[in-house]
């Protein structure tokens, strides 16, 4: 039996809007026979009716996995999707998020051509924008982002594949304490491995700004970063450095904002 490509993690908690998109998600792999994939669900118990119901449309597929969590939050459900991936790469998906059929055989292609590569870093639509209109899956948040991974913001985790066999080797985890920002800290710290990297200008997904990260404010961002440095002790090292730049961004961002604000002021005048 030729061995899983891909591990598709999905957290699923009240998705009953997001059960046909799943599917369709579903239907897109399997018509790409190629491609040697797994789709691990993750549920919290107790167990809700929405899970039920798909368990009861796509259970059949004996490529599909459903795993029950017992730790809280969307977090807790990655690891656990971790413990149960079995393939060369993995990714964590949305149950809203969508993947991109024209792509699915040029992904297969260049993980298997590649297998040394540590991170693949993707583009990603939002919210059904026209193509010119990208995000890249990864961990560098802007211009300043690019200077260093240390100054990177949390980006689009629909973007970017892992080689699961670096995460695991290094017991490396999303830390389940943090609410908003534990994607960001759980790429940092594979970062702070030196891990090898390798960019693709290709949009893989359509990412849906609903999520409750895209409700987050700048400031509640950077305090979990400052909290996720302090919590981890490969990344505690560089902790005044996150705590300065942090309030350098902070006091940027607000002193253009002031300036706006005059000059418009003045315009009115």
């Amino acid at each position: 039996m030729d061995k899983t490509i891909l591990s598709v993690i999905i957290p699923i908690k009240n998705i009953g809007k997001w059960v046909n998109n799943i599917e369709n998600n579903i239907k897109t792999f399997s018509k790409n026979s190629e491609f040697k994939y797994e789709f691990i669900f993750i549920y919290s118990l107790p167990e809700d009716k929405s899970v039920s119901k798909l368990k009861a449309r796509i259970s059949n597929n004996k490529f599909i996995k459903f795993c029950s969590d017992n730790g809280t939050g969307i977090y807790s459900a990655m690891n656990m999707g971790i413990k149960k991936a079995t393939g060369s790469y993995m990714i964590f998906f949305g149950a809203d998020d969508v993947f991109m059929e024209k792509s699915l055989l040029t992904i297969k292609e260049i993980l298997t051509n590649n297998s040394k590569i540590d991170i693949f870093l993707f583009e990603v639509i939002v919210n059904k924008e026209k193509e010119k209109n990208l995000r890249r899956g990864s961990v560098n948040g802007g211009k300043i982002g690019r200077i260093h991974w240390l100054f990177g913001q949390p980006r689009i985790h629909q973007g970017i594949i892992y080689r699961r066999s670096f995460i695991v080797e290094r017991l490396i985890s999303f830390p389940t304490k943090l609410q908003v920002t534990a994607d960001y800290i759980f790429t940092s710290i594979i970062y702070s491995f030196k891990p090898s990297v390798c960019e693709i200008d290709l949009p893989i997904a359509i990412y849906n700004l609903s999520g409750f990260s895209s409700k987050s404010t700048l400031i509640k961002n950077y305090i979990e970063h400052i909290k996720g440095y302090s919590q981890n002790k490969r990344l505690r090292k560089y902790l005044p450095l996150i705590l300065i730049s942090r309030i350098v961004f902070i006091l940027y961002k607000y002193i253009l904002s002031f300036i706006f604000r005059i000059k418009n002021n003045l315009i009115d005048i």
